[in-house]
């Protein structure tokens, strides 16, 4: 484990548990406090090309949290590169949708990512990463987790909403098009 890590870990009385994920610009890791609630750690690596990871990620993150959306912040050590916040248990979206959900499932959680994805809309922040293999969406007791907004920018036109409704509804040639559309009918 890392120095800065273990600095980290110690400061705020957390243990390690396990490493969750490597990602291009970050590590993910699992903490847990002595009460045995769980964090994530989210640790810039060292050899990433991009810049202000943790300064981004916090930044948007709590603009979301303004809001109600995405895992709850709750500190950001900005010298060390990291960034504590709330672990969501669930599964990734795109997991979820192929594990069939009924269609009242389905239309709660679709109805649910088009409400967040209109608030991040009207207050001006842009994702930037809700498409694709729907990673950036998490499923927790059916309902939608937007997570990572390291990309997510004030400074793009917005279209959250746009791309959910394309990604969920439109996509011709979308694998998760056509499984939401198959149980919608």
């Amino acid at each position: 484990m890392h120095s800065t890590l273990k600095e980290f870990l110690l400061k705020k009385k957390l243990f390690f548990e396990k490493k969750i994920d490597r990602g291009f610009s970050s590590h993910l890791f699992l903490a847990r406090n002595k009460k045995g609630v769980f964090f994530v750690i989210k640790m810039e690596r060292h050899d990433s090309t991009r810049f202000k990871m943790a300064e981004r990620e916090s930044e948007n993150l709590k603009k979301a949290n303004g809001v109600g959306i995405g895992p709850k912040l709750f500190d950001a050590d900005l010298e060390k590169r990291i960034v504590l916040m709330e672990f969501i248990e669930g599964s990734c979206f795109s997991e979820w949708i192929f594990a069939g959900p009924s269609k009242t499932g389905l239309k709660r959680f679709v109805k649910e990512l088009q409400r967040q994805a209109k608030v991040l809309d009207k207050i001006g922040l842009d994702h930037g990463q809700l498409a694709g293999s729907g990673k950036n969406i998490l499923v927790r007791k059916g309902m939608p987790v937007i997570i990572d907004f390291e990309k997510a920018s004030c400074n793009r036109k917005c279209h959250n909403l746009s791309v959910i409704e394309g990604f969920l509804l439109r996509n011709p040639k979308g694998a998760i098009a056509a499984k939401v559309n198959a149980i919608l009918g």
